[in-house]
């Protein structure tokens, strides 16, 4: 009979070890301010990159292959 509760007891801390182990968090940690400043500023660079790139030309038609 002892050996049964050892067994038991062996299974219940197995499930809960794993329990434990799945609700790690497994997230990096959050940017400091000076982070976030530096990653919103790079956002910001971009964007403008891309706004540069997107001039008139990307508004007009694209030349037709078609011969008439």
């Amino acid at each position: 009979m002892d050996c049964f509760a050892t067994l038991a007891m062996t299974r219940y801390q197995l499930v809960m070890f794993l329990a434990l182990a799945a609700c790690r968090d497994d997230r990096p940690p959050a940017p400091t301010a000076e982070q976030s400043a530096q990653l919103n500023e790079a956002e910001d660079m971009l964007n403008a990159m891309a706004r540069n790139e997107e001039g008139p030309e990307a508004n007009a038609s694209s030349p037709s292959n078609q011969s008439e």
